[in-house]
């Protein structure tokens, strides 16, 4: 993995989370009945040289003020697409432990906010306009975790923005994947019997064969995403918004996009509203553990040393 891109020491303790979480997840696969079907690995294989190959390439440039920004682009979305590299296949390990699932308590929190999912999802079902604008709300969320690298690194230089924001998707995803272990959900739509306005016939499929102990082969080209509470979805939604928070022009969109998207969550079915309540506590806690002295000093002392650092003359 190309780590060298920045002078901080965050990539790395990023990188060393992954490898612990590897080292943890990679023993347990066998142990559950589980086997991944490494022949449907090479879209995963050949992303990440492509990351290496751009890293060596754009290294030339480290010295230049405009282009050295690029390996931290390509650092940090080298680090994004290996974490979710790691934990879209842990997630089927994390269901398949067996965990007693939590539905009927997120069920009863759900009711003592006077929310019932079934109702809001039926409600939705029965309004087209609505199940389409959910449904596009809900599936932008791909898309919008590209923009903090794309924009935030290649457009605007913010170095500091962005490697914030790939520390919060680390310890939210770690953390919702953990979740998912000792917590998991069936989801709404299922606890309910009422159809989620979304498709989730991959979902139904895949995690009711790992509870029942009958799903043994992942494909890495045919994943689900499987993780409930919290939210990733919204933690999600919440991260890319809060990273263009001093970008007028990004955020006042991007609030209204996430704001539709967290809405979906709940009226298509596919969450509870305790779901979403969760992702919020889930990210305010990044958020306060980035604005620790100890992580968040990697990050301003790497920029105080660059605005420091005379111009390069690299061309």
């Amino acid at each position: 993995m190309p780590l060298e891109a920045t002078s901080h020491r965050l990539p790395f303790a990023l990188a060393a989370a992954q490898v612990v979480l590897l080292a943890a997840t990679a023993p347990a696969y066998r142990a559950y009945g589980l086997r991944i079907d490494w022949s449907t690995s090479g879209p995963m294989f050949a992303a990440q040289a492509g990351f290496a190959a751009a890293w060596l390439y754009f290294r030339r440039y480290r010295d230049h003020p405009l282009k050295r920004g690029t390996l931290d682009v390509i650092a940090g979305t080298a680090l994004l697409v290996t974490l979710t590299a790691i934990v879209a296949p842990a997630q089927y390990l994390a269901v398949a432990i067996g965990r007693p699932l939590i539905d009927s308590s997120l069920a009863s929190a759900d009711a003592a906010m006077h929310v019932n999912v079934a109702d809001l999802a039926r409600w939705t079902s029965q309004h087209a306009a609505v199940s389409i604008a959910a449904s596009l709300a809900y599936v932008s969320l791909l898309p919008q975790l590209f923009l903090p690298p794309l924009l935030l690194g290649l457009r605007f230089g913010d170095r500091e923005s962005l490697w914030e924001y790939i520390f919060h998707y680390h310890f939210c995803l770690i953390a919702t994947l953990v979740a998912l272990a000792l917590f998991p959900a069936a989801c709404a739509f299922q606890h309910y019997g009422v159809p989620s306005t979304l498709d989730q016939s991959r979902f139904v499929a895949h995690f009711s064969s790992l509870r029942s102990g009958t799903f043994h082969t992942i494909s890495l080209t045919n994943l689900e995403g499987l993780i409930s509470m919290p939210s990733f979805h919204v933690a999600g939604g919440l991260m890319v918004t809060w990273a263009f928070r001093r970008r007028p022009r990004a955020f006042v969109p991007l609030v209204v996009l996430n704001a539709a998207m967290i809405a979906a969550t709940v009226l298509s079915g596919a969450h509870y509203l305790t779901d979403v309540i969760a992702s919020f506590l889930l990210f305010g806690a990044s958020v306060a553990v980035y604005s620790m002295r100890a992580i968040r000093s990697f990050t301003v002392l790497e920029n105080s040393v660059a605005r420091a650092a005379p111009a390069g003359s690299a061309s």
